[in-house]
């Protein structure tokens, strides 16, 4: 019977010694998570307070590029340490061509601190469908990457006579729909002022635009602000095909904070 008192007195000294080593350990974990949470938030006040203001003389501080095939070999790293902050890269055209240096440019420039997301040329001949199928098996899925971008502009024929935009928007609006479905982010829709007032302004109104315009308009033409804009098709770069080749180079639509804190609608 004593030394079952006695065991039963050691075990409960056991137990309780137990617990406060517990009480310690978790009282050390919030300390450090408090400490480091702390610190992430003066990092970011620090950040946004030097980052979140825009210098009159230059409005639009977060420049980028967009590539394909022509561009030939790029040096991602090269090209980051240049202040490029983000790339679009081409995919896909239609429903059967792929860029052909489309693998090498993703997965290179996803190895830089670049935001990085990929285009798709809109063809007026092929089903919407088949177009979001040639994209959705070339574009893997990448953590941060930006949204799915569809290009819509006039081509071959299509110049001289644009087609209706019933049937423009009937294609857009299948391939607009899987892509959000697919990547779960609303696409972004590149094109330029013709283009945007013919077939865009009126019915995607609920969706982000890059715009082609050297002037780098304030807005668009119906009031609405644009979210990128391409303003030079004839950008020089050391590391890009050693200079040899244009390459177009793009800006944002607001501070660097804002651009931090952009993930697409």
């Amino acid at each position: 019977m004593k030394n079952s008192r006695n065991n039963h007195t050691i075990n409960k000294s056991r137990n309780r010694k137990v617990a406060q080593e517990r009480r310690r350990i978790a009282f050390k974990v919030l300390v450090l998570s408090l400490a480091f949470l702390t610190l992430f938030l003066l990092h970011d006040l620090y950040v946004y307070k030097t980052d979140s203001k825009i210098d009159p003389n230059d409005p639009y501080p977060v420049m980028g590029v967009d590539v394909s095939s022509y561009q030939k070999d790029i040096d991602w790293v090269g090209l980051e340490s240049e202040g490029v902050e983000f790339a679009f890269i081409k995919a896909t055209e239609g429903s059967k061509h792929i860029d052909g240096r489309f693998e090498y440019n993703w997965e290179e420039a996803h190895k830089t601190r670049m935001k990085v997301g990929a285009y798709h040329f809109l063809s007026f001949d092929s089903k919407g469908s088949s177009q979001v199928s040639n994209f959705t098996k070339t574009v893997n899925r990448k953590w941060g990457m930006l949204p799915p971008v569809v290009d819509v502009e006039l081509y071959g024929d299509y110049l001289d006579t644009p087609p209706k935009a019933q049937k423009v928007q009937k294609i857009l609006d299948e391939v607009l729909q899987g892509l959000e479905k697919k990547y779960h982010k609303k696409p972004i829709i590149y094109t330029n002022t013709y283009v945007y007032e013919l077939y865009i302004s009126k019915e995607y109104k609920d969706y982000s635009i890059w715009l082609s315009n050297p002037d780098i308009p304030k807005k668009l033409p119906d009031g609405k602000r644009w979210t990128f804009c391409q303003y030079t098709f004839e950008g020089i770069s050391k590391y890009v095909a050693n200079g040899e080749k244009y390459v177009d180079f793009n800006v944002f639509y607001g501070s660097k904070w804002d651009f931090k804190k952009y993930k697409g609608r």
